[in-house]
């Protein structure tokens, strides 16, 4: 019996649930069609700019509101409110909270500080800390990260200063606490990039920040020798030419010499461990191979091929690339 009665009690939920969700979409297709109507009639009053936040309510990814959105706020910012501006980036806060992946959202909210006029330097750095916040909560957020690169990219220009290393610091940080965030891994690209590009860093620092890099890949690798993430990094790191650029020759093939050991011992441990060799291991050899010849110097033993040979039975999913490496 309570089979039963469980079962009939479910199927009443049900109904409900279907009347209350026809009562939602009848509700939310009304409020659009009134939107677009009155968009379209190019009506901007603080009523339209009110039902525009009706409809962002149920759906946040409605882009075209988003942009009726903005005509209205151009029409009324003269004689809005002092606090009107402050009152728009809450709207949008309110709606990352709920829809922290939702890009319109985060566009809109770029688009408000740009053109709030009291925005101040104290009001974007006040902005880069509730981005601190919002990546604390999903540091893998692209769209988070994104928007840092916005509001840092503001904040130099409003400072006539760079912040390249303070960024440094706080994506070690973050990647420190998860290994695995590739989204943080990515800004460490650029950042570094940033820092010889804008010649920010003299030619003492410029070596030490490279050898610093080298043991904290190193230690990265260790860490998880399973992590794409690592391993994206680390063949950037390889393969660029800011390396190049600031170690000798000799230091470079030091440094692959270096890195081949390490990760020969990590493949070999997993070898040991799961009887199976490291598919990113394996992956990452190859390339130090190819980075050790274009150095100019002849390679004792090249075992690109035995690299190869492995990964087609580690690997099936990608036989057909490795047997057109092995072809060329």
């Amino acid at each position: 019996m309570h089979g039963i009665k469980r079962k009939q009690y479910s199927r009443e939920i049900l109904k409900q649930k279907r009347l209350q969700d026809q009562l939602k979409i009848k509700t939310y297709n009304k409020l659009v069609d009134e939107t677009l109507t009155i968009r379209d009639n190019k009506i901007f009053t603080s009523e339209s700019l009110q039902l525009t936040s009706k409809v962002l309510e149920l759906n946040p990814e409605f882009n075209t509101v988003w942009n009726y959105r903005r005509d209205i706020i151009l029409q009324l910012q003269d004689t809005a409110p002092p606090e009107f501006w402050e009152n728009e980036l809450q709207f949008t806060m309110e709606k990352l909270k709920r829809f922290p992946k939702v890009y319109w959202i985060w566009n809109h909210r770029i688009w408000v500080l740009n053109n709030y006029s009291q925005a101040s330097t104290k009001i974007w750095i006040r902005e880069l800390s509730i981005v601190d916040k919002l990546l604390s909560m999903d540091a893998r957020n692209y769209h988070g990260w994104h928007y840092r690169r916005l509001i840092v990219k503001n904040l130099e220009t409003l400072k006539n200063q760079l912040m390249d290393k303070e960024e440094l610091g706080y994506v070690t940080t973050v990647i420190n606490k998860n290994i695995s965030n590739y989204s943080a891994w990515h800004q460490r690209v650029q950042l570094i990039t940033n820092l010889f590009k804008e010649h920010e860093l003299n030619k003492k620092e410029m070596k030490k920040m490279v050898l610093d890099e080298i043991s904290y890949i190193t230690n990265a690798i260790y860490t998880d020798a399973d992590d794409q993430s690592v391993w994206f990094y680390t063949n950037w790191f390889i393969e660029n030419d800011i390396v190049r650029l600031v170690l000798t020759n000799e230091e470079y093939m030091k440094m692959l010499g270096e890195m081949k050991e390490n990760i020969i011992l990590i493949n070999n441990d997993d070898l040991e461990f799961s009887g199976k060799e490291n598919n990113w291991c394996l992956k990452m050899l190859i390339v130090i191979e190819g980075a050790l010849k274009s150095t100019g110097h002849a390679v004792e033993t090249d075992h690109t091929k035995e690299y190869l040979n492995k990964l087609i039975d580690l690997d099936p999913q990608r036989k057909n690339r490795y047997l057109y490496l092995l072809s060329k």
